[in-house]
């Protein structure tokens, strides 16, 4: 018992350093207030200084780390609360209530946003030797999970490719599908598992939310 409580001492440990290096990693290429753009596919940086009454926001299929800061999301009247130790999964394109609750000049939220290619998605589910998630989950299109080491250790590498543009093109990819496979691996990922097979009711929501946003207008 005292090995595995020292074991676990260790891991929670470890966890704690991989966020503060990756806030550290994002602060560095987040120098602008809001979006921060980046010549990663899909991949933004946001930095937020102070808190928000609520606001309506769009999130489409998307993965955000919150490395730093606190934020609130409410979808159909449940919230959703991020945190340094959060990671927030949009499997569909949904409207939401969003509030950030903690921010500062000092200590400002710090996001990782990466839009999830869904053919990726899908590539990485075909794959034979793919282990299920440990436990299952159902809910919204919104879902609220704890970042693990492995997911941790994939977004550090992606924005470490910032530093050496020209291995974006070759390798950004290859991370991103790890991404995807360390989102499946949580209870999470059944929400993204579920949004990427033809056929499931929500993917037909999904295109029923694509259509709708497409021509709000009408």
């Amino acid at each position: 018992m005292a090995k595995q409580t020292e074991k676990q001492r260790d891991f929670d440990v470890a966890v704690i350093e991989m966020r503060k290096e990756l806030a550290r990693k994002v602060a560095a290429h987040a120098q602008s207030l809001g979006e921060n753009p980046t010549p990663i596919p899909g991949l933004a940086l946001f930095r937020r200084t102070e808190p928000t009454a609520c606001f309506l926001a769009a999130y489409e299929p998307s993965l955000s780390v919150f490395v730093q800061g606190r934020k609130r999301i409410t979808l159909g009247g449940i919230d959703c609360l991020c945190d340094a130790s959060s990671f927030l999964l949009s499997s569909i394109d949904v409207p939401a209530e969003s509030q950030i609750l903690e921010a500062s000049e000092k200590v400002p939220l710090l996001v990782m946003f990466l839009r999830l290619d869904m053919p990726t998605v899908r590539e990485v589910l075909s794959r034979d030797d793919l282990p299920g998630p440990e436990t299952s989950a159902q809910g919204t299109g919104l879902a609220v999970g704890v970042t693990t080491v492995g997911l941790l250790s994939a977004c550090s590498r992606l924005i470490e490719l910032l530093e050496t543009p020209e291995d974006i093109p070759f390798v950004s990819h290859l991370i991103q599908r790890e991404i995807v496979y360390r989102i499946l691996r949580t209870p999470q990922g059944e929400r993204l598992r579920a949004i990427a097979t033809t056929g499931d009711l929500s993917y037909r929501t999904a295109r029923a939310i694509a259509w709708l946003r497409a021509n709000y207008a009408k």
